[in-house]
């Protein structure tokens, strides 16, 4: 659910601008603000709002970018600058502009949309130009990737640019005039991406870990604003001194009084009496994986001994950020979560910030350890306590700035012993921008579901055979079992999951090895269930000649009959521009009863995560999986 690209309470709102060397020039600072984008990006801007002030009648100014948050402001430049920097060749050689030249206008810019499936966050939705799309086929930096079957509603047609990740995928709807555009740091991972949502989260965010230096690797020129300023326009001066005055004592001051007591105790000490070494006392060593320092993809053990020093130093520059505050209301000020699963609680300091009782599904999302996320879902899961209330508390507030309010920053707080303590926390809007941001795609009908007209039973022989093939795999951990349902032929699939670094297998036994190992470890991180609907959920398909078929477990997964012309929809040797994917609906009608295909998605904390799809042909006498494929969101 929570993905944190930077530091803790550095993201704590913060502002950490890198000191300048003495005697250097100033350089020229970029904020994220409508006046620094480029004229191409600008016009695109303006163009926008003009359409929306036609539409709506309303008289807003294209400035207003600056007031968008910060997550739809660099979802924007990301998308836009690597579309600008890509040329496009024909088959000639013959330049035909840049990526960017294939928009007509924009509709919508999602930044991060809290709750919302991996597929909806961190893209722009465009109008593309009358002659863009056979532009797209025509060129030679784009191929024709496999069909989105499961993911961008709406939007089928896949384009991606050849080289692997980090690459601009353009998903184009069936009327080739509007497009969902975003950009793919990291490949779709197998086993990972199954179980850690907090990695597809991260897919299309240029501030999560990394993906700026991949994208710079790829498109040159684009301006990490985000990493020096977070919430606020002014300029911080970060300060020299490593460590901030005090030590952090072991005990949190009033973490044995009542919960909203220690939460303002903690903004207390940090932003009125700009103490954050007494604030860092209140933080759990659970809470340290939130630091950028010891995050989930830092390779780094988190230092008990180092961790709060750190973020004391994080919360010191945001003291700088804005200033000493004569009382807390004057620093922070309230803000509403919704959720279903959260519970608001009344408490003497609602004028500073908002407090809500969190269910312990919930809970668990906020967890920044990916592995302890997972760990703690499960548990209540089976224990069956999910949607019930046992001592998580969630603060929410803003940060006052001179100029601006920061985004939304949620501390999770839970007894440790007999002390209250942030366990962990997130940072980003609750609402896509502090203000509303323009939306021009209500002028086009919107697309109808395509899920296909639903048959009555598929091959009894198959059902058998994929019930068998789930439950030894996810209820019975019988993983050799399972691994027996694995044809040769999908053995193709497990070179587009290897890290570069890591040989192929070279022989059948290996290839067989790495299957088994891979559902292994996934069986081992769902752990016990006594049901498959327990460990994962279906999916829907987005293709119209996939035909959902009724069977018993469908509250667990999905059973779609595949027609003989697209099985190379799933076979994984249509991956580049050497082996694009081009398949036409056959002219002699559609064939079923030979292919079949289980969709499905496991049931974990935190984002959305991967969803696999297996497909399934006879061989002999029985069926098995002949293909597989991770589909991130």
């Amino acid at each position: 659910m929570f993905w944190r690209p930077t530091s803790m309470l550095a993201l704590l709102l913060a502002m950490t601008l890198h000191a300048q060397s003495k005697g250097t020039v100033t350089p020229r600072e970029f904020h994220g603000t409508y006046e620094e984008l480029s004229p191409a990006q600008k016009k695109l801007i303006d163009d926008w709002y003009a359409e929306y002030n036609d539409m709506t009648h309303d008289k807003s100014e294209p400035s207003e970018y600056n007031q968008f948050s910060q997550s739809t402001r660099t979802t924007f430049e990301a998308v836009t600058h690597a579309l600008m920097t890509t040329p496009l060749t024909d088959k000639s050689g013959k330049s035909m502009g840049n990526a960017l030249d294939l928009v007509q206008s924009i509709e919508v810019i999602n930044g991060k949309v809290p709750r919302a499936r991996g597929d909806l966050q961190f893209r722009i939705y465009v109008v593309l130009k009358p002659d863009a799309f056979e532009k797209l086929k025509a060129s030679n930096e784009f191929f024709r990737d496999r069909d989105n079957t499961i993911f961008h509603h709406g939007y089928p047609l896949n384009y991606r640019q050849d080289g692997g990740a980090p690459s601009i995928q353009v998903s184009v709807a069936k009327d080739v005039r509007h497009a969902d555009i975003d950009v793919d740091y990291r490949s779709a991972k197998f086993p990972q991406g199954l179980v850690n949502g907090h990695l597809t989260a991260a897919n299309s965010d240029v501030r999560a870990r990394g993906n700026t230096q991949k994208h710079l690797q790829r498109w040159q020129g684009l301006t990490d604003w985000w990493q020096n300023l977070f919430g606020f326009p002014e300029k911080v001066e970060s300060s020299e001194e490593k460590l901030p005055e005090g030590e952090i004592p072991a005990i949190p001051r009033r973490g044995d009084d009542e919960v909203e007591a220690a939460v303002s105790d903690y903004l207390t000490a940090w932003l009125v009496e700009q103490k954050p070494n007494i604030s860092a006392a209140y933080l759990s060593n659970l809470s340290y994986s939130c630091l950028e320092e010891y995050g989930p993809e830092s390779g780094k053990v988190v230092s008990a001994g180092v961790a709060p020093y750190v973020a004391a130093n994080n919360m010191a520059d945001v003291n700088r950020a804005i200033g000493k505050a004569s009382t807390l209301q004057a620093a922070v000020e309230p803000l509403s979560l919704h959720d279903q699963n959260l519970m608001a609680v009344k408490h003497r300091y609602e004028t500073a910030f908002a407090l809500y009782r969190v269910s312990n599904g919930l809970a668990s999302e906020f967890i920044c350890d990916p592995d302890r996320a997972f760990d703690d879902f499960n548990s209540v899961r089976a224990e069956g306590t999910t949607s019930k209330y046992t001592g998580y508390f969630a603060a929410a507030f803003r940060l006052r700035g001179p100029k601006a309010k920061s985004d939304a920053v949620t501390l999770l707080w839970r007894k440790e012993g007999k002390y209250w303590k942030v366990i962990a926390w997130d940072v980003e809007p609750e609402e896509a921008t502090p203000g509303k941001t323009p939306d021009t795609s209500r002028r086009r009908k919107a697309a109808a579901p395509v899920s296909g007209e639903r048959q009555m039973s598929a091959d009894p022989e198959f059902v058998r055979a994929s019930q068998d093939f789930l439950h030894s795999w996810l209820v019975s951990d019988n993983f050799d079992s399972a691994g027996t349902y694995f044809s040769q032929r999908s053995y193709a699939c497990v070179a587009d999951y290897l890290s570069p670094d890591q040989p192929a297998p070279s022989t059948s036994a290996d290839y067989a090895n790495y299957v088994r190992s891979a559902m292994t470890s996934v069986g081992k991180d769902v752990g016990p269930v006594e049901h498959l609907r327990d460990a994962m959920e279906p999916v829907q398909p987005e293709h119209d000649d996939l035909k959902i078929l009724r069977h018993e477990g469908e509250g667990a997964y999905t059973v779609v009959a595949v027609p003989d012309y697209l099985e190379e929809l799933f076979l994984c040797d249509k991956e580049s521009s050497k082996h694009p994917y081009d398949v036409s609906p056959d002219p002699k009608g559609t064939v079923y009863g030979n292919y079949y295909a289980t969709l499905f998605a496991l049931r974990t904390p935190g984002e959305h995560p991967a969803a696999l799809t297996l497909l399934w042909a006879k061989e002999g006498q029985k069926w098995q999986i002949v293909a597989y494929e991770v589909l991130a969101p």
